[in-house]
């Protein structure tokens, strides 16, 4: 289990706290969105959570354990980042980047063996980049890059998987398979937390949600208490209705957010 506790970060220089007393837990086998407009502190709060900026205040814990009294290699087997984008100074083929995620699983001078291989070529057919394997990356659609990364994620072989906008630039059809692999992965047992602009994505496959608000938490709890008319309206400034999923599924009935335009104000 992931938690963080009155969790605060403020950036050099800046004139109040990015992040301001947030608490939260990501819990093996459930899914946490964390939602919120453009600058709300999303993309810090992750950074928080999985160690690369410590915050000033409060704690995060994996387990019994601060995360910031774990070693590189220890945060790396038990946190698995999906960032939103990333490039690579060199050249590299799908495989060789999902291979990246044994690193943490290997000695000095240790080589990749058969089990990693394995374990590898599972992540690969798991995410559906299998065929695009020997690939180079910079070949590939947004959709299937956000694939690889989530395979390098996956044979990493963390418990706990934190992925920061993952659909973002991806179509209806991307943004679907994504969330719905998202969802075997919860069903597999993983602790997932995913930030996201797409409210109606996350009330359909998120077990929680969490509304930031520049920086702080304004509500928390099953999509249903949280996706609120009154609240939307007040955190993003726009208004706005809220209609049920039409399903038919288990999400039907969640709630799904419809804005309005400026003539229908």
């Amino acid at each position: 289990m992931l938690r963080g506790r009155d969790v605060t970060f403020t950036y050099p220089r800046a004139d109040a706290a990015t992040v301001q007393g947030v608490s939260l837990s990501v819990t093996p086998g459930s899914l946490l969105a964390v939602a919120g407009p453009n600058g709300a502190g999303k993309t810090t709060l992750l950074r928080v959570l999985s160690g690369s900026l410590a915050p000033q205040e409060g704690e995060v814990m994996l387990d019994d354990r601060l995360l910031g009294d774990l070693d590189d290699r220890e945060r790396a087997r038990a946190l698995a980042v999906v960032p939103q984008s990333e490039s690579s100074p060199f050249p590299v083929t799908v495989r060789e980047m999902v291979g990246m995620g044994r690193y943490a699983h290997l000695g000095p001078w240790q080589g990749v063996g058969s089990g990693d291989r394995a374990i590898v070529d599972a992540a690969l057919e798991r995410c559906s980049v299998g065929p695009l394997a020997g690939r180079q990356l910079g070949e590939l659609s947004g959709g299937e890059r956000q694939r690889a990364r989530i395979a390098r994620a996956l044979a990493q072989e963390a418990p706990v998987l934190l992925l920061d906008e993952p659909t973002a630039g991806l179509d209806l059809r991307y943004r679907m398979e994504l969330f719905h692999l998202l969802q075997e992965l919860r069903a597999d047992g993983l602790a997932l937390l995913v930030v996201t602009h797409d409210l109606n994505l996350a009330a359909r496959f998120a077990d929680r949600l969490l509304l930031l608000d520049q920086g702080r938490e304004r509500a928390g709890g099953a999509p249903h208490d949280v996706l609120l008319r009154e609240t939307l309206e007040d955190v993003y400034e726009w208004p706005l209705r809220l209609v049920p999923h039409p399903g038919p599924g288990s999400d039907t009935g969640a709630p799904q957010t419809v804005p309005l335009r400026r003539d229908e104000m």
